[in-house]
């Protein structure tokens, strides 16, 4: 894809974002899980007894299809979905033993990545690029009042 020179910034931006997302996928294959399915994993490690709901919140998915990579996740044993105590319709969410095992894996593919992409910066080049990163991300994430 060519933009042009006025959009180099924007062409490269969408180069490292196909590469990262090639790369997370490929490598998130190798380990039985998709984006969605690792994302999940990753939220319940960080917040055990969370309910379905803010699981569906933080994928950014109906509860519909939360439930349906929950039931997969439950299916191959890496996910339990127990009753609240005193609440008999909110499920909280906790990783099981093969879980816990595949969410070091999942984390070891990020931190690859961040080795990969890091390794021709120096530490100066690192900080500025994480900056300037920074304040791209907060620019384009304001609202489209324009």
């Amino acid at each position: 894809m060519n933009f042009g020179q006025d959009n180099q910034v924007v062409e490269y931006l969408f180069l490292v974002d196909q590469d990262e997302q090639h790369y997370i996928q490929e490598q998130l294959k190798q380990v039985g899980l998709n984006v969605m399915q690792a994302r999940a994993l990753n939220f319940i490690d960080q917040n055990p007894g969370a309910h379905q709901q803010d699981l569906a919140k933080q994928l950014g998915k109906q509860d519909a299809s939360t439930t349906n990579i929950l039931k997969v996740l439950e299916g191959r044993q890496l996910i339990t979905r127990r009753l609240q105590p005193g609440n008999g319709r909110q499920k909280q969410l906790f990783l099981l033993p093969d879980g816990q095992a595949l969410i070091v894996k999942v984390r070891s593919v990020f931190t690859n990545l961040e080795k990969r992409a890091t390794t021709p910066l120096t530490k100066s080049e690192q900080a500025t690029l994480l900056a300037t990163l920074k304040k791209i991300h907060a620019e384009l994430s304001k609202s489209n009042d324009d």
